[in-house]
């Protein structure tokens, strides 16, 4: 089967699944024909709208693939313990990957119409720090998302500069070191460019803090999002929930993000399940569609 005919198969069972399976909250997905080819409104507003695959955590990486392209949109973002494939089980996105098996993942991912943007891990040391930068540039990933001790960021950012991948700072909540977006902007004063911020919306609002504000502080250095949505604010336990569904200020990120002219890469990152439906998270995009177009005049 040829790739276009590939992804037109996909296409239309996208608009299948999510026509029949039951939606999460107060509103089913009518129809996937407005998600299936990717989020327009979001694209002229030069965003890129995916998922972080731990999303899918119950599943390989290449089963999370599937589901990504059941929804329609084109981006992903690794974490680096998720299993590779049911074939390759013991395999993981990573340094000790095999050259034959990122082939594989990279024929996965084309094959879908996905691109792989990032991956999350751990940068313990600079061994291991230099080992992922070479096999993010290797595979083509443009930013590594991870939450480094600050006496490793001098090495990271002279790694962001030889290898053309980007760092983003994580943030989880309190009492993680890097919770408060203050923290990291005073770690990355003066450093490349390249050194910026992986914005975990939902995080902050468990912390407490205003996503709104927070991204003030994070500016310019924004590079991805973790977009999540909650059922309730400034409680460390809160719940996912559908974009524009709960307490997590979703419309007023994305007013702040065409405020400040940003081009960041959003991900839906769902946590509340190992794994979830298609017709789910096409409520989200959904939200996120609509929201993007009115910000764009349309």
């Amino acid at each position: 089967m040829s790739r276009l005919t590939r992804r037109g198969f996909l296409a239309a069972g996208a608009a299948l699944g999510a026509a029949n399976l039951p939606g999460f909250g107060s509103e089913q997905v009518r129809t996937a024909a407005p998600i299936a080819p990717g989020a327009p409104n979001a694209d002229r507003l030069g965003w890129r709208v995916g998922f972080a695959t731990y999303t899918f955590r119950g599943l390989t990486l290449f089963e999370s693939l599937d589901r990504i392209a059941a929804v329609g949109l084109r981006y992903a973002e690794m974490f680096a313990w998720q299993k590779l494939s049911p074939q390759h089980p013991d395999a993981q996105p990573g340094p000790g990957l095999s050259r034959t098996l990122r082939q594989d993942l990279k024929n996965k991912a084309s094959d879908l119409g996905i691109r792989l943007i990032g991956c999350y891990t751990n940068l313990g040391n600079e061994d291991a720090a230099k080992a992922f930068f070479e096999f993010s540039a290797e595979m083509g990933l443009e930013a590594i998302v991870s939450e480094p001790a600050e006496s490793l960021l001098d090495t990271i950012e002279e790694l962001t500069g030889q290898y053309k991948v980007d760092l983003a700072l994580h943030n989880h909540p309190k009492p993680s070191h890097y919770w408060n977006p203050a923290t990291g902007a005073a770690a990355l004063e003066g450093r490349s460019p390249r050194m910026g911020f992986c914005c975990d919306t939902g995080h902050w609002c468990r912390s407490g803090l205003e996503p709104v504000e927070a991204l003030k502080v994070a500016g310019p250095r924004v590079k991805t999002l973790h977009l999540k949505d909650l059922d309730a604010f400034g409680v460390p336990a809160a719940h996912d929930v559908i974009w524009g569904q709960g307490q997590g200020r979703i419309a007023e990120i994305l007013k702040e993000v065409k405020r400040q002219e940003l081009k960041p890469y959003f991900s839906i990152e769902w946590e509340r399940t190992a794994d979830s439906e298609p017709s789910l998270h096409a409520q989200s995009v959904a939200f996120f569609e609509k929201t993007a177009g009115e910000l764009g005049g349309n």
